[in-house]
């Protein structure tokens, strides 16, 4: 049922538009007005449209379930944002709002008629014995996956008005038949080949090239034994970590924090809920399948009679603030195995029954000391943390000395030298370490930086002492790099010049390639049929093996680099696609749909200067900045 209702809602919105996504978030993100709504508090505004709180988070948390239900129960809200799923809603629910408010521009408006056929014609919602639509179905689906009726009907015909400009956009796209034809015999030709490795050993001992070459070496191959631009610099910093061991505790104020947190340790009372829909005109079959219940029917059988599956009935386990409110009080009344009198909503009237009930628990304050302790240290210490560091950086406006400051706020510094563009902080662990870096790059020499702020709050000052510019580092100093490099050099070649003349014999005299494996120490391996992709080949093959082979001609060969091997390849059999045959159905359909992107991207961007978008993000940070710092 849940599929079936994501199925149907994602509609030719989801079919077209998320091929080009990135494309169009990415014209939004660099050419739209996103900006801060001021004191408005809703999260964007897209033409005469509004994205409010309250959609935002529907639409959010119904993205979090359907994580959950490819990840598992324990995926989080915590773990979405992190993945980016927040931001994608946000734009998901902003390209909506941008083809909806063009429909509307232009004329477009879906009759309710209209909206309820397409509701009504889709098989999520029929009775699959009668295949007629059935509101139970409906109601139960949308209540599983998150919607009330009006904001899918919304959905539904907010998608119809969509549909209706990129179907005016995109439906008159083809490709000529012969062409994709082509395309399809074109990948689907199969090769055939031999190939044989030549033996490494035979070119293990190469011969030291004099200093004279090896010096050559070094100077036309001058960028790989180049020293890297490197810099000395003095560095400080102040973190809230680096004061958690000097913080101590009170047992007052530990026993204050968890009496202040304590709802955090409890596991609320869960209830597995059955329940039994009828439609909200249904109030009196709903109270005479009560009346039966009362009187011992069996449950499921009652829910059978009223055309509900288990599916529909068994809904799962969930705490009073999970389940529907409407049904919050009903259910949490009940005893174990208790049945309610029907109970109305605007899904319908409700018949809920309770079979089993999981207590509620609390953790006490010694079991969870430890988090207490940790979690106290650390907010006494990020608050600390504001302090320092506006003193930190008085300090340092007023000229002092950035080892002298450092040491007055209990700030840690560092002399690092040798520090590369890209490398780090010279091997310290430093929080920051790859921002810090990118900084000191940022400055000349002699010049100090402001107190900056790493993303996760470090706080920092550094100055540049000296750099040294990118060189070439003398022969002496990496002659050894030099003969393992040239050496490395020679070796590939003197195998690639054998293997070239080994191709050669096959080309020109019409040599055995399994003799000529034979006299190397190798033996031949075939290839198989194969595709240009590779497909086909053995795991151990190298794909430029495969790609060889559709370079030749019949019964030809040639000497391939794979890694550090060197393999001759021989061509064997071709097994041409018929081109008149081939089923060009697939490529048809993908090259349609990459022309459809293409149309549809550049209209995505004809919107972005004819539809002002802003977002509000301060919004969204209240919204769900808590979670992203649990």
């Amino acid at each position: 049922m849940l599929a079936g209702i994501r199925t149907f809602s994602k509609s030719i919105f989801a079919k077209i538009i998320f091929g080009v996504i990135a494309l169009s978030f990415v014209i939004w993100g660099l050419n739209a007005s996103m900006l801060n709504l001021g004191t408005s508090r809703e999260v964007a505004e897209i033409g005469s449209q509004k994205i409010t709180p309250v959609e935002l988070d529907r639409a959010f948390q119904r993205s979090v379930q359907n994580m959950r239900n490819m990840f598992g129960p324990n995926f989080n809200q915590q773990q979405a944002i992190q993945m980016g799923l927040l931001n994608n809603t946000v734009q998901s629910l902003v390209s909506q709002k941008v083809l909806r408010e063009d429909a509307r521009n232009i004329g477009i408006g879906i009759s309710d008629e209209k909206v309820r056929d397409q509701i009504f014609s889709s098989d999520s919602f029929k009775d699959p014995t009668t295949g007629q639509f059935s509101r139970d179905r409906f109601m139960q689906a949308l209540y599983q996956a998150g919607y009330t009726e009006q904001e899918f009907i919304n959905g539904v015909r907010g998608d119809m008005m969509s549909q209706q400009v990129v179907g005016s956009l995109t439906g008159t796209a083809s490709v000529p038949d012969i062409m994709a034809r082509q395309i399809v015999a074109y990948r689907n030709e199969q090769r055939s080949g031999s190939f044989f490795a030549l033996n490494a050993a035979e070119f293990a001992d190469i011969a030291v090239a004099d200093d004279a070459t090896l010096r050559t070496y070094h100077e036309d191959n001058a960028a790989q034994f180049t020293a890297p631009e490197s810099r000395d610099v003095t560095l400080a910093t102040l973190s809230a970590a680096d004061l958690i061991p000097t913080i101590t505790l009170t047992e007052d104020e530990i026993a204050e924090s968890y009496t202040q947190r304590e709802a955090e340790f409890q596991t609320p009372e869960k209830r597995a809920v059955e329940q039994i829909l009828f439609s909200p005109n249904e109030e009196q079959s709903a109270r005479e399948a009560y009346n039966r219940l009362t009187e011992g029917a069996d449950f499921m059988a009652v829910a059978k009679d009223a055309g509900m599956d288990e599916a529909m009935v068994k809904l799962g386990e969930f705490t009073a603030n999970d389940i529907l409110p409407d049904l919050s009080e009903a259910t949490f009344t009940l005893e174990e195995g208790g049945i309610s009198e029907p109970v109305e909503t605007a899904l319908g009237w409700h018949i809920i029954r309770v079979p089993s009930v999981t207590p509620g628990s609390t953790e006490s304050l010694e079991d969870v000391r430890d988090i207490i302790v940790e979690d106290l240290k650390q907010f006494k210490a990020e608050d600390a943390i504001y302090d320092l560091a506006a003193s930190f950086d008085e300090e340092l406006g007023a000229g002092t000395p950035i080892e002298d400051a450092a040491r007055d706020v209990g700030a840690r510094t560092y002399k690092l030298d040798g520090v590369v563009r890209g490398e780090g902080l010279a091997g310290q662990n430093v929080d920051g370490a790859d921002e810090i870096n990118a900084k000191i790059f940022e400055l000349e020499n002699g010049e100090e930086s402001f107190l900056e702020e790493t993303a996760t709050g470090t706080r920092y000052v550094v100055r540049i002492e000296n750099v040294t510019p990118s060189a070439l580092r003398p022969f002496d100093e990496v002659r050894e790099d030099v003969v393992a490099a040239w050496t490395a050099e020679e070796r590939q070649r003197l195998m690639m010049e054998k293997a070239e003349e080994l191709a050669g014999n096959i080309n020109n005299s019409g040599a055995d390639i399994a003799m000529l494996a034979s006299e190397d120490g190798a033996s031949v391996r075939e290839t198989g049929m194969t595709r240009r992709t590779g497909q086909g080949l053995a795991d151990d093959i190298n794909p430029a093996v495969a790609a060889a082979l559709f370079t030749l001609e019949d019964g030809k060969a040639k000497a391939v680099q794979t890694g550090a091997e060197v393999v001759v390849v021989k061509l064997d059999e071709i097994q041409a696609a018929d081109i008149n045959t081939a089923d060009a159905a697939p490529v048809n359909d993908e090259l349609k749909e990459a022309l459809n992107e293409d149309i549809l991207a550049q209209y995505l961007n004809h919107l972005n200067e004819e539809i002002s978008v802003s977002v509000n993000n301060s919004v969204i940070n209240e919204l769900y900045m808590p979670a992203a710092a649990n």
